[in-house]
C-alpha cells in the first residue's frame, strides 16, 4: 500500500508536463482523494517555477504555499494514467502565482491555482481561536475501514471525533470537531497539512441515517503561517461548519489547528450530497 509521500514521490517528468498512476488504495468512492489530486498539482507548480525563474532566483520553489484554489471537474480514476500540466503566472515582489490542470484520458478533471509568497514584516499578527475539546484522542477510537462503505484513502489516516458523530448516525447537528493524524509520518509538513485539510468526511452525512454520496466539488484553502512548521507526528484538530445547504448542495467551512494550537488553515469547500 503506498503511503502519501510514496505516491508524490512518483510523479515523473513527462514531455512538457509530469505523470503517474495513482494506486488504487488512494480511491475516493469513484475519484480519488482530492487532497492527493492537490498535492500533486503544488508539486507540479514548483516544479514548473524553478523551471520558469531558476532554483536559485531566491529559491522560489521553496517559497510557502499562501492559499490555493480548486475546482475538482470530473472523478479521477485509480489505478488509470493521469497528466499533470503545470505553469508559471506571475511573480511579485513577495507573491507568486502557479495553475496546474491534472488530466486523465485527455480531459481536463481537477485545476488549481495557487499563491506562494515570502514572509514580510508585519503588526497584524492574528490567530483563529483553538476550540476546548474535553475527550483525550488517545483514548478515542480511529474511524474504522469497511470496504464498500467508507474510502479506500481513510486506511491512510487516522480520524478521531471528539465533537460530532461518525457518518449515517443521524445526528442533527451540522457540526465535527475531529483530531486527525496521517499515517505516513514521512511526509512533508506541506503535503501533510494539504492531506489533512481534505481529509475529513462533510458533517452532513453525520445527519443521515444510511449510505449516500458525497464529493467536494471546489475547495479554497487559505493557509496561516508556514505550513512547513506543522508538527506532522501529534494530533491535529479539524473543526468544521456546514453553514447551509439545498438543492443537493452544501457550504461548509474548516479550521485545522496544529498540535500546539496554531490555526494552520481556514478551508471553504462547496459540496455535491446525494441523499
Amino acid at each position: 500500500m503506498a503511503t502519501f509521500s510514496e505516491v508524490l514521490d512518483a510523479l515523473r517528468r513527462d514531455g512538457d508536463g509530469w505523470s503517474l498512476v495513482i494506486p488504487r488504495t488512494w480511491a475516493n468512492g469513484r475519484t480519488v482523494f482530492g487532497g492527493l489530486q492537490v498535492a500533486l498539482s503544488v508539486r507540479a507548480m514548483r516544479g514548473a517555477l524553478t523551471d520558469a525563474l531558476g532554483a536559485g532566483n531566491g529559491d522560489v520553489a521553496t517559497l510557502p504555499l499562501r492559499s490555493l484554489q480548486t475546482t475538482f471537474v470530473t472523478p479521477v480514476a485509480a489505478g488509470a494514467p493521469v497528466v499533470l500540466r503545470a505553469e508559471f503566472l506571475r511573480a511579485g515582489r513577495s507573491a507568486t502565482h502557479a495553475r496546474c490542470d491534472l488530466l486523465q484520458d485527455g480531459q481536463l478533471a481537477c485545476t488549481t491555482v495557487a499563491i506562494f509568497g515570502a514572509a514580510r514584516p508585519s503588526r497584524i499578527l492574528l490567530d483563529v481561536p483553538r476550540p476546548e475539546v474535553q475527550a483525550d484522542p488517545e483514548t478515542l477510537r480511529d474511524m474504522p475501514y469497511i470496504p464498500g462503505i467508507t474510502p479506500e484513502f481513510l486506511q491512510q489516516l487516522q480520524l478521531r471525533w471528539g465533537v460530532g458523530r461518525l457518518p449515517y448516525s443521524g445526528h442533527d447537528e451540522p457540526h465535527s470537531t475531529i483530531f486527525a493524524r496521517l499515517r505516513d509520518s514521512g511526509a512533508s509538513a506541506e503535503d501533510t497539512l494539504i492531506a489533512l485539510a481534505d481529509s475529513i468526511p462533510t458533517p452532513a452525512l453525520s445527519m443521515l441515517e444510511k449510505p449516500a454520496p458525497a464529493t467536494s466539488i471546489n475547495w479554497m484553502l487559505e493557509l496561516i503561517g508556514d505550513p512547513g512548521l506543522l508538527d506532522r507526528n501529534g494530533w491535529s484538530l479539524i473543526g468544521t461548519d456546514v453553514r447551509a445547504g439545498a438543492d443537493g448542495y452544501l457550504s461548509q467551512t474548516s479550521v485545522l489547528w496544529g498540535p500546539g494550537g496554531h490555526a494552520f488553515s481556514v478551508s471553504h469547500q462547496s459540496v455535491a450530497i446525494f441523499g
